[in-house]
């Protein structure tokens, strides 16, 4: 059975609810498995994106037989923002944490796509109180080095300007061909505007990543050596280089962990046109979890 056939036999519940903290509407998006449930799964997805295009992921999730909870970050999706504008890196640990009061969540598990995962990383570093039945963290594609590709420069000057115009949004350069093979397909490229992606990032956003990389190479050494972690990671990823991955994949404490390099892919493998073989071998490796 394939993701979409999974996500479609699953039942799925949107909500909306007031971030204490941020003062703004947070869509919500729950997955439940036609049958039995092995626990909750957080889902967050990357910059520019939105938890409803992580379907494939949900299905595969669900189809494991977890419960799968999801949200768009401010900024994107149909949350409230600033396209581009998400919460700083203290803000968004405090946003996760609402989300799991909010929906009475301790997930056993954890799925992360690019900044989603800087974001989750930097939280986890924390040893936040409501992780007590984690088990495992998928990282999709990760965010591991916000300046990579970006000169000194560039990056000065933008974090003078973010001290005085911070919600002012720039593109981030990232375009659809580097997220995964498209060829040139009108139609497609049109879908995926409408479909409501962007490539926006604010200035106080860019700001709060670059200066909590200090404290990002200290935090994701401190992350529960007990739990199980799983990267998957396409080979011609030029948003997120999968050098990155492997220098994180080597240096993380964790005792069981897996690296799936995917040859070929791009920064949404999962988007590829041949991608069966890979999602059989996660299938495998969310089979695995709890034995």
């Amino acid at each position: 059975m394939t993701e979409r056939e999974q996500v479609s036999e699953s039942i799925q519940l949107s909500s909306h609810f007031q971030s204490p903290s941020l003062s703004k509407n947070i869509h919500l998006r729950q997955w439940h498995p036609p049958g039995g449930d092995k626990g909750t799964v957080l889902l967050m997805h990357g910059l520019g994106d939105h938890v409803r295009r992580h379907d494939w992921a949900a299905g595969l999730l669900t189809g494991a037989g977890y419960r799968v909870i999801g949200f768009d970050w401010p900024g994107n999706g149909e949350s409230d923002g600033l396209r581009g504008d998400m919460p700083t890196v203290a803000e968004a640990g405090r946003l996760i944490e609402e989300i799991l009061l909010e929906t009475g969540s301790s997930p056993v598990g954890i799925f992360a796509h690019s900044t989603g995962a800087y974001l989750l990383l930097h939280w986890l570093g924390g040893g936040p109180a409501l992780l007590n039945q984690l088990q495992w963290v998928w990282l999709s594609s990760p965010l591991l080095a916000p300046a990579h590709n970006q000169s000194a420069l560039k990056i000065a000057f933008a974090r003078l300007l973010a001290r005085h115009l911070p919600r002012v949004t720039l593109s981030t350069g990232v375009r659809v061909k580097d997220c995964f093979h498209t060829g040139f397909d009108p139609i497609a490229l049109a879908t995926l505007r409408k479909d409501g992606v962007h490539r926006r990032i604010s200035l106080r956003f860019g700001a709060s990543l670059l200066e909590s990389v200090s404290e990002f190479d200290s935090a994701f050494t401190r992350i529960r050596d007990d739990l199980s972690l799983l990267i998957t990671q396409g080979s011609e990823d030029g948003v997120c280089p999968p050098a990155y991955a492997e220098k994180l994949f080597e240096q993380l404490p964790v005792k069981q962990k897996t690296l799936i390099m995917i040859s070929g892919a791009r920064h949404e493998p999962f988007r590829e046109p041949h991608h069966e073989a890979v999602s059989n071998a996660v299938r495998v490796w969310l089979g695995n979890r709890g034995k």
